[in-house]
């Protein structure tokens, strides 16, 4: 086994010693999947920036209670802000899409609509269960902040963002050239379905200033663009495998 630390999500920010009670789903992680007993120390972060140690309290079948200790010392997240504009698709491809971008370390999701859409919007109980997909991919990762998920069409980027496009075609630029440009504090990608943006949908995105990109010759699927377009950026202007 792992003696890696264990960690679990709370919802509210705590304090140093505070007792908090884990809800139902973490509590029956803590209990009955990883098996953990009480006075086992763990790690708890808010999804918002803030991680502590924890020593389990009580421990019972249905519920879990901590006991918080010190903030823990470190920056996980990228100083690069990067959103992912991902064309839906359907549900067994977000998922991935959210759980592997989480995991690179992309800060926002944004589903947005196509004109080749290949699925219908997600209704509340998808949503739900997204949110639940991004929280356990923060966890295993070690991120602190939970990436936002909203639903939204493309906009225009604005003072300070790098909109990308990702693209084949004589009109794509090689991603690694829109990179070699001055480093921006912020990051737009956009990923169509399987079938790609339309022509029309491209040359209106160009004009309101998204640059167009392609990652290669060979043709990626739609959930695999995303997750390394973000890898690539976070490597070349932020901190991944500096």
């Amino acid at each position: 086994m792992s003696d890696r630390i264990r960690r679990v999500f709370v919802p509210a920010t705590p304090h140093p010693s505070d007792r908090v009670v884990l809800d139902p789903d973490e509590s029956h992680h803590v209990a009955r999947v990883l098996r953990l007993k009480s006075g086992d120390a763990v790690a708890v972060f808010d999804g918002r920036g803030g991680e502590w140690d924890a020593t389990i309290d009580e421990l019972t079948k249905e519920r879990v209670s901590v006991v918080v200790g010190a903030e823990r010392p470190g920056e996980v997240e990228p100083k690069l802000t990067v959103v992912l504009h991902q064309a839906i698709v359907r549900p067994e491809k977000l998922e991935w899409v959210l759980q592997k971008g989480t995991e690179v370390g992309v800060a926002a999701f944004r589903l947005t609509a196509t004109e080749r859409v290949e699925a219908a919007a997600p209704s509340p109980a998808r949503l739900a269960r997204y949110g639940r997909i991004l929280m356990e991919a923060c966890k295993q990762s070690g991120r602190r902040v939970l990436p936002s998920l909203e639903s939204g069409s493309l906009g225009t980027p604005g003072e300070g963002v790098c909109g990308i496009v990702l693209a084949q075609g004589e009109a794509s630029a090689p991603l690694a050239a829109v990179l070699a440009g001055p480093r921006a504090p912020e990051v737009w990608l956009a990923v169509g379905p399987e079938g790609g943006f339309t022509a029309v949908e491209l040359d209106s995105l160009a004009e309101r200033g998204w640059k167009l990109a392609s990652l290669g010759p060979r043709v990626l699927r739609t959930e695999t663009a995303g997750c390394i377009a973000a890898a690539i950026v976070l490597h070349a202007w932020a901190d991944l495998g500096r």
